[in-house]
């Protein structure tokens, strides 16, 4: 039996009625509002994701493992601006007579939305897997050796590929398919309720529940063995009487506690949200779930502000790399201002 698919509505057939308002319908009071404040944060997310960016690329001393990991989260969150903050949020994108704009309208809502935010918290949970392979064996961690780097660049591979394939796998398997001239997926109708129940849990569990869990789970294991490394410095200290500094292993599980802290606190509401509406669709209002998903979206994309200024706050290096450049601009402008001051 062939699988049949919902309607693929088309703009040109409302057009052809004169109902010219499906595409050019003027944006709503909510609508501007929501332009407005995701204005705010595309400016708020590329500033400092920029500048790290620019300080990575720039500092060749910069150029090791836990750096080109911030590096390629930086790159993610720069590019969720220009694709999908860019023209959804604030541009607005809807139907068009235009097939290319119909498509990317489509593939915004359901396919780069996920793909973007899974492919952000997997580089965090690799970056947390990097800090707890450079603790537990700092001796393989510092040689330079090319199974290593083979592991690194599959790290970064998965970090890319894997939420790309995943949020693309309904359209592989045939659970969608694109409608060309409407913003719309046309969508299986076999079991159509049970699917959409068990891809949202599903997407929940890969791009929230799955990282979290052994983000957590490595941050606690680096805790614990920077506490083991603490407490035997400490009793040879007090056999030999010598005092000495903390490790290094206390600041970073101090970085760790903040980057989870921080990560669970954005996304934590947003997931939650949408396994509830997937499992019970009466809980709210359709205007309120509007209205409420948008809001908890919004304030879960905050984490695409704070991990870099998180991760380059604490990183010495990043952090000394930053400062430099703002010293050297200093300069610059000083410079330029002292040659102006004796011109005149």
């Amino acid at each position: 039996m062939a699988n049949t698919y919902t309607p693929c509505p088309d703009v040109r057939f409302f057009l052809s009625l004169n109902f010219t308002s499906i595409i050019y319908r003027p944006l709503t009071q909510f609508e501007v509002n929501i332009s407005i404040t995701w204005t705010v944060l595309l400016t708020a997310i590329l500033i400092p994701n920029a500048l790290l960016v620019g300080v990575i690329c720039f500092k060749r001393s910069l150029w090791v493992y836990s750096s080109v990991l911030v590096l390629s989260l930086c790159i993610v969150n720069i590019l969720f601006c220009f694709l999908y903050i860019l023209p959804i949020k604030i541009m607005a994108i809807t139907n068009s007579i235009h097939p290319f704009v119909n498509v990317y309208c489509q593939l915004s809502y359901n396919v780069i939305q996920f793909a973007f935010i899974c492919c952000m918290n997997f580089h965090i949970c690799f970056i947390s897997l990097e800090k707890f392979i450079a603790i537990t064996s700092p001796f393989w961690y510092n040689r330079v050796d090319v199974y290593k780097s083979v592991m690194f660049i599959s790290i970064l591979l998965i970090c890319w590929i894997l939420p790309v394939f995943v949020a693309f796998l309904p359209l592989i398997i045939g659970w969608w398919r694109i409608c060309p001239y409407f913003c719309l997926m046309s969508e299986i109708r076999q079991n159509r309720k049970i699917g959409l129940q068990a891809w949202h849990i599903f997407w929940a569990f890969l791009m929230f529940l799955l990282p979290t869990v052994i983000t957590i789970v490595l941050y606690v294991r680096i805790f614990l063995i920077a506490k083991d490394h603490v407490n035997r410095i400490r009793t040879e200290n007090q056999v030999n009487s010598v005092s000495t500094s903390p490790p290094f292993g206390l600041k970073a599980v101090k970085t760790v506690a903040i980057v989870v802290g921080v990560y669970v606190l954005f996304q934590t509401p947003y997931n939650i949200y949408q396994v509830f509406n997937v499992l019970d669709k009466t809980f709210l209002s359709q205007k309120d779930k509007l209205y409420f998903r948008e809001w908890l979206f919004y304030f879960a994309s905050w984490n695409c502000v704070a991990s870099p200024l998180i991760y380059g706050y604490f990183n010495k290096n990043l952090r000394n790399g930053v400062l430099l450049l703002f010293r050297r601009c200093k300069t610059a402008v000083t410079g330029t201002n002292t040659s102006i001051t004796i011109l005149t």
